[in-house]
């Protein structure tokens, strides 16, 4: 597989590789959907700076966007745990998670339908077309040349079932918290991720609510 093109200069700094990341990202979707999304991000976030309807979620040690603040969020769990899963392609595997997320402050900026509903069911859309909206970028920066497309798939499909396999820990307010059920099996979510980045118009059907 080719060496990740992804940021160069960061190197396995995740600050960095998130900075460049999301220059890029609020690039390519202010251009793609013809308005400022403002994506942000926070590596390693202190609780007291997290929006208290989503400060839970720290806990799980995963990466989450909160849409009472509209900012994404990753824990030093997740930065940790994506570093030793990855290794050299720690940029790639960091940039599936970060476009991920973005796709939901995709979502919000454009007003989504469905976005308010509840249940297993309703999250599983909304969560697989934010892995549909990663697609999209992936398809762009393949183009740009900052990806190698099947690299970058390969490593959006790890991630898809690292992810999966977590569980909350106890006590963390958590218990009822399902990943598979809420985003869909890692198979679900990588079929979804290829529809966006077939290259077709629209792919994620993204509909003003």
């Amino acid at each position: 597989m080719a060496g990740p093109r992804l940021c160069p200069s960061a190197g396995q700094d995740a600050a960095k590789v998130v900075s460049c990341l999301v220059a890029d990202l609020n690039q390519s979707w202010g251009t793609e959907i013809g308005k400022t999304v403002g994506v942000r991000v926070t590596v390693d976030p202190q609780p007291s700076r997290v929006n208290r309807d989503c400060r839970s979620f720290l806990a799980f040690g995963t990466a989450f966007y909160c849409p009472p603040d509209g900012q994404v969020y990753i824990t030093a769990v997740s930065v940790a745990r994506t570093k030793t899963a990855f290794g050299d392609q720690f940029p790639y595997a960091l940039a599936a998670i970060v476009a991920h997320e973005a796709g939901h402050r995709v979502q919000y900026a454009v007003k989504q339908r469905g976005l308010d509903r509840g249940g297993d069911a309703a999250s599983r859309v909304v969560e697989q077309q934010a892995d549909c909206l990663a697609g999209v970028w992936a398809y762009g920066a393949a183009r740009r040349g900052l990806v190698d497309p099947a690299g970058f798939r390969a490593a959006y499909a790890k991630e898809m079932r690292l992810v999966s396999a977590l569980k909350p820990p106890a006590g963390a307010g958590l218990d009822d918290y399902d990943e598979v059920a809420t985003h869909g099996p890692p198979a679900q979510r990588v079929a979804a991720f290829d529809r966006g980045d077939s290259g077709a118009a629209n792919p994620c059907q993204l509909r003003s609510g």
